[in-house]
């Protein structure tokens, strides 16, 4: 019976750090190596990500530059719709590997996810109507009698609660279209909107001459590229790699100009070496 017992005990001790090496969870990395594919969330927000009605196609800069990013790794990418704000949670459950034209449009998100260096970085300015005359200077806009709408989830809300506690505002749930924010201040459903240029080019388009830019200096400048799934350092590292080949080697600067021929929308990442003589 003690050598039953003993052996029993010499096994038990024998075999469990090889059960617990086989039950390691695979990391989103060696996945996304194992298959070749890198499962990327998006939002979509016309141009950076617009999906065609009739076709599903996508299309869009910060597609074209992820997929560039990808192809440099020999990745494919499956991109996967999520709703905006939602993406910290998509990647915590598995639903993505990671989050395409990502960056902290909410400033709380820094804590929940990882985010890559920059392949081109996107300026936001305040909107208001065509004949709005009553703001001198962004303080005018703190005041109760000034409407701010925005999207859950994004900059538009994060940058007027911190920065225009004392205004109204008028929220929109994380599943609108950009252009409704602008449809609303067109209306008169509110004053101002802190949206990105591209996004207006698209609603100015049809809608020419009905919104104009409060200040010509950004209240905010953000880095669009990938995010992971917090802790996810050699899938950082490695979509980090990415980024930085496409940027030395031209391939970003060839994306944004194809998109942005007057180079007015997107401010790009400078090299390195830009600054030396």
């Amino acid at each position: 019976m003690k050598k039953i017992l003993l052996m029993s005990l010499f096994l038990s001790i024998f075999f469990r750090p090889i059960i617990a090496a086989g039950s390691e969870r695979e990391t989103v990395y060696d996945r996304v190596m194992r298959t070749g594919t890198l499962r990327c969330g998006y939002e979509p927000w016309p141009p950076y990500f617009s999906v065609d009605p009739n076709t599903k196609a996508l299309t869009g800069v910060s597609k074209d530059l992820s997929d560039t990013a990808a192809k440099i790794l020999g990745l494919k990418i499956d991109y996967v719709e999520v709703a905006l704000g939602q993406q910290v949670q998509d990647m915590n459950n598995g639903k993505i590997d990671a989050t395409c034209g990502d960056a902290p449009w909410v400033l709380t998100t820094l804590k929940y996810a990882d985010y890559t260096k920059p392949y081109f970085y996107i300026p936001v300015f305040a909107y208001g109507r065509a004949n709005e005359k009553r703001f001198a200077k962004p303080e005018d806009m703190n005041n109760p009698n000034v409407t701010f709408t925005m999207i859950d989830g994004d900059v538009s809300t994060d940058l007027a609660i911190t920065n225009f506690p004392r205004a109204k505002l008028n929220s929109l749930g994380n599943l609108s279209d950009p252009s409704q924010m602008l449809l609303n201040v067109m209306t008169r459903k509110a004053d101002v909107v802190i949206i990105d240029p591209v996004a207006v080019s698209v609603f100015a388009k049809n809608n020419p001459g009905k919104i104009k830019i409060l200040f010509s200096h950004p209240l905010a400048v953000y880095g669009g590229g990938f995010s992971v799934k917090k802790g996810e350092t050699d899938l950082l590292n490695t979509l980090n790699g990415a980024v930085d080949a496409m940027i030395n080697t031209g391939q970003a600067e060839h994306v944004l100009k194809k998109h942005d021929p007057a180079a007015t929308l997107f401010m790009q990442v400078a090299t390195p070496w830009a600054s030396r003589p």
